[in-house]
């Protein structure tokens, strides 16, 4: 019995020293980290394919979650290795797995196949992310010296240009969101990867809309401004507290029936919460389209018509901002151009299909040269801000620009093609303090 003890325990011996170590510690893939041309339009076409949602993590990056895993984004740098190109994402997790098994941690899942993450377009790879409840614990058993490392992230180089993060498991939730890009969301504050806006606290979901009051104020030559009162949707009170989005706190668009008057313009709030506007309106119909955020609420967009009646005194006449001359591309693929004043803008729209994100592309160039246009001027906070109603003004979209920062001369848009039909668009930019409008005709299918 004796001898036969002693033999289970020389196998048992035999067997464990013949094997690797367990792992000690256990690691799950968090994010891995592209480096692109354009992180804006990147974030984009991953969101869409694979149906995630725009963050901001905090300490790592910004990027599109799926269910608990991310994929970052950073702009390219040109100093990075240029192999990351060639090699597969499949190879460098396998790779970072076993490097983290070799120092007793266990990465799941065993393969990058299993991950949601792995239908995203690729790209320019920097590393790979794991994420740890026992961060300190995890880093301390790699025993190696960290090439940067914070209190929630430590980058390793697992040797042949692979890198591996460890990151601190992340417990926040979602508190914290953009106002223009609802999708974007961080547990704690910072800003917008898309418009640069500072993130908001995510309000209490809310039930009912919020809607406005509009007076005109009337003149001896007619309707001389209007008063404008935003309520609450469940008690009717006069909302009194707005957040600033674009140095504003309420964007109002005001545009004609026939589509040729447009104006944005920002009325002043008054001690009682009330809206106030200075504006001459000739007679005739109009929409206003009013882009608001109350505090601790989602962002508003509501829409009232107005009649301005004829007056005995002359009015004055819409103002036209350019020319009136329609073009009306197709929505697979068109390129045309406008001039106003010095500047020439040329617009390449393309995939404007009803219900899928579009894009549009404007090109500033000088009009009477033909020079790319460098130095235009932020315009409330954001390169330019364009305005895209259907025709018959049932909806409307307020989009700013995917690029953070520009002086031109390209600016590239994104919206989402409410529905088929005609449509049109006001872009405005600004140079030299003075703040220049253009009008296009599109059409969605």
């Amino acid at each position: 019995m004796i001898r036969l003890l002693l033999s289970a325990a020389f196998v048992f011996l035999l067997v464990s020293h013949s094997q690797p170590p367990a792992p000690r510690g256990e690691v799950r893939f968090h994010h891995v980290h592209y480096r692109v041309g354009d992180p804006a339009t990147a974030m984009n076409e991953t969101a869409v394919k694979l149906q995630g949602r725009r963050v901001v993590v905090s300490g790592l990056g910004v990027g599109v979650r799926v269910a608990d895993q991310f994929v970052l984004y950073d702009r390219l740098d040109e100093t990075d290795p240029p192999d990351l190109v060639q090699r597969s994402i499949e190879h460098a997790y396998a790779a970072a797995a076993d490097w983290l098994k070799s120092r007793g941690v266990l990465a799941r899942p065993g393969t990058f196949a299993a991950s949601p993450i792995a239908g995203a377009p690729p790209a320019r790879y920097h590393h790979i992310g794991f994420a740890a409840a026992d961060y300190d614990g995890i880093v301390a058993r790699i025993a190696a010296t960290p090439l940067k490392q914070t209190t929630e992230s430590a980058l390793f180089d697992a040797g042949g240009g692979l890198l591996v993060e460890i990151a601190r498991e992340p417990d926040l939730p979602d508190a914290f969101w953009c106002p223009m890009h609802p999708d974007v969301r961080s547990g704690t504050q910072g800003r917008c990867p898309v418009c640069r806006m500072d993130l908001v606290p995510m309000p209490a979901p809310a039930v009912g809309e919020y809607r406005m009051d509009v007076t005109l104020a009337r003149g001896p030559r007619g309707v001389e401004g209007m008063r404008l009162a935003v309520r609450e949707p469940d008690t009717n009170a006069l909302v009194r507290s707005f957040t600033t989005v674009h140095e504003k706190t309420l964007h109002l668009f005001i545009v004609s029936r026939d589509l040729e008057y447009f104006a944005h313009v920002h009325p002043e709030q008054r001690a009682d919460g009330s809206f106030h506007l200075n504006h001459p309106l000739p007679p005739g119909e109009y929409m206003l389209i009013a882009d608001f955020l109350p505090a601790n609420a989602t962002t508003q967009m509501i829409q009232r018509a107005v009649i301005v009646p004829p007056s005995p005194s002359p009015s004055p006449s819409p103002s036209a901002s350019a020319d009136k001359s329609t073009v009306s591309p197709s929505a697979a693929e068109a390129r045309f151009s406008r001039p106003v004043g010095d500047l020439r803008v040329s617009l390449k729209t393309e995939n404007l299909v009803a219900g899928k994100e579009g894009r549009l592309t404007f090109t500033v160039t000088d009009a009477r040269t033909g020079a790319p246009v460098t130095d235009l001027e932020p315009y409330l906070g954001a390169p330019a801000h364009m305005l895209l109603v259907r025709s018959d003004l049932s909806d409307a979209v307020h989009e700013h620009p995917e690029e953070a920062a520009t002086g031109g001369p390209t600016i590239s848009f994104h919206p989402v093609m409410p529905a088929a039909g005609a449509y049109k668009l006001w872009i405005q930019f600004q140079r030299g303090g003075r703040v220049l409008t253009f009008p296009f005709d599109l059409r969605a299918e």
